[in-house]
């Protein structure tokens, strides 16, 4: 019979003195920014002053199993890491005031014990791996360096605040009374429990609706808590794995999401965690069957991210393009749909559908119509319907595509109408456009010149710089002033022949378009002359090739 999990109370000085403390692996990184840590300082100092005791909250400890003589940390991480940063600057203040007994005995209470067998000291909290870093150089009074991250900014402001409070020696008995006041008055209620299952579905009781909590904390939480004692191992393990393939929470919530929309539908992320909670079913392997399937979408999403990954050598349907369109162009919306044809088409059929999305999302993108969640539903929609099996090839997923993908005069409308395009999007869009008019010619576009290079810029053909003294008339400034970033403006030019272009005058740089590899930059500089007429002409021409590049 499992022991039950203890509750009580302690104040968290205390807390940090009568146990080793360890933050889980798996635990986000300490995150506590400048007004967190401002408003700790705060609260602390003006409850101290006031004679007041003051309650920090829920403490929520588990065994661990791996090391008996320490707990782990499953919620209240934040604060007692900074609770043990200010322990840390007090101990450096006393000894600057060369108060040997003072600081020594904040290091040996608070901070770390020093083991005669093992001739080197223990420290009483020890972080994730992503902080022990920094922390271990604060807990080292000798180092006189620590690695930059929060837990060197929140050392920083909390070390300003203690030397304001005591700016010379006379003063160190403020420093004493804090030290006193976080071991006697600074209250915590504390839920200890035998392992970390139980001990998260302690926190889930506790954080019922989600105050103060990611998203992913709330996911990790959730799964943690309904993992069982016997595979919260394997369930930590699995969630390391996937979570440390993001730097932030935010990028690793949406993976979440658009997995989960790719076998159910379309989801809010606020309505998120609740959706999963419905999702995993309530028995033995359910947890870890759902980490699985999130690990393996895991891998595709990633491909999806990097063109040049592996997973990509061993398919004969070259994407790269593709991909870079959607990182170059935000275009994010169309994850569920390709990780549902990921999940349950062949791989080439699956590859095949990359290009034909990107076709989709591009002309979505020109149209103005992937904002205001039309798009996302409509791809979440045809996601369902691979993860369903109602759909089994490309042509069956169209249908969905209605009023998101607009036809062919549609998209020449809308391409005609694009306003001004940053340089990323420019390349790409002049690149493809490149590619389509070669093949519409029968020419070879195996030697085309790579687009995504560094050694490729974008050329305003009229130069950015140019002044209204520099037109022959005040229409024709307007008009490209207009038309100055637009598409009819730009045109692909190897990055040495940009150099000698510089910023001249159209008639001194058309000799260099017509060294250009590029084709469609040799008929710009067949051009005698270059005005808003040419332009337009440009345009018109190149909406006519977009249809072609990015067929329906």
């Amino acid at each position: 019979m499992a022991i039950p999990a203890a509750f009580g109370h302690d104040n968290i000085g205390h807390l940090l003195s009568d146990k080793l403390l360890t933050v889980p692996r798996f635990q986000r990184g300490y995150s506590w920014v400048e007004q967190n840590v401002l408003e700790f300082w705060s609260d602390i100092n003006r409850a101290r002053q006031a004679g007041s005791t003051y309650f920090m909250g829920t403490v929520v400890l588990a065994v661990d199993l791996e090391h008996a003589d320490r707990m782990l940390i499953v919620d209240g991480q934040q604060r007692l890491t900074t609770t043990a940063i200010l322990l840390i600057a007090i101990r450096d203040r006393l000894n600057e005031f060369e108060l040997g007994e003072q600081w020594r005995s904040v290091q040996r209470e608070y901070l770390a014990d020093y083991v005669l067998s093992q001739e080197s000291h223990k420290p009483k909290l020890v972080l994730s791996p992503a902080d022990s870093g920094a922390f271990e150089d604060l807990l080292d009074i000798d180092k006189t360096v620590c690695a930059p991250g929060p837990v060197f900014d929140a050392y920083t402001l909390l070390r300003e605040r203690i030397e304001a409070l005591a700016p010379d020696k006379s003063d160190y008995a403020e420093l004493l009374q804090i030290v006193e006041y976080l071991a006697t008055s600074v209250q915590v209620l504390t839920a200890t429990a035998t392992d970390l299952s139980e001990a998260f579905v302690i926190f889930e009781t506790l954080n019922d609706r989600g105050a103060d909590l990611t998203t992913a904390d709330l996911l990790k939480n959730f799964l943690f808590s309904q993992a069982g004692s016997a595979k919260i191992r394997a369930v930590e393990e699995a969630w390391v794995r996937i979570s440390g393939a993001f730097s932030k929470s935010t990028d690793f919530v949406r993976f979440i999401r658009f997995e989960h929309v790719s076998r159910k539908g379309q989801v809010t992320m606020r309505g998120l965690y609740k959706a999963i909670q419905g999702d995993i079913p309530v028995r033995t392997g359910g947890v870890m069957a759902y980490l699985d399937g999130l690990e393996r979408a895991l891998s595709i999403y990633t491909a999806l991210k990097e063109p040049d990954d592996a997973f990509w050598s061993a398919n004969s349907v070259g994407v790269k393009d593709s991909l870079l369109a959607f990182r170059r162009l935000g275009l994010e919306s169309n994850s569920p749909l390709l990780l549902a044809a990921f999940a349950h088409w062949n791989t080439t059929d699956a590859t095949r559908l990359v290009n034909v999305v990107a076709n989709w999302s591009v002309r979505a993108w020109a149209a103005g119509n992937l904002g205001g969640g039309t798009a996302e539903k409509a791809f979440s929609e045809a996601a369902v319907a691979i993860a369903d099996g109602s759909a089994t090839a490309i042509d069956e997923l169209r249908p969905f595509m209605k009023g998101v993908v607009p036809d062919d005069s549609g998209f020449r409308a809308a391409f005609l109408e694009l306003g001004e395009l940053n340089t990323t999007t420019a390349k790409y869009l002049l690149g493809q456009l490149e590619r389509q008019s070669r093949q519409d010619r029968g020419a070879n576009t195996d030697a085309l010149p790579d687009w995504a290079s560094r050694t490729v810029t974008v050329e305003h053909i009229i130069a950015k710089s140019s002044k209204e003294s520099d037109f022959d008339s005040a229409n024709e400034y307007q008009a490209f002033e207009v038309a100055r970033d637009r598409v009819q403006n730009l045109t692909p030019l190897e990055k040495s022949l940009n150099a000698e272009a510089k910023d001249g005058k159209f008639e001194t740089k058309s000799p260099l378009y017509l060294r250009s590899e590029f084709e469609l930059t040799k008929l710009v500089g067949e051009s005698p002359s270059w005005s808003s007429v040419e332009g337009d002409a440009r345009n018109e021409a190149l909406a006519d090739i977009a249809i072609r590049a990015w067929p329906y």
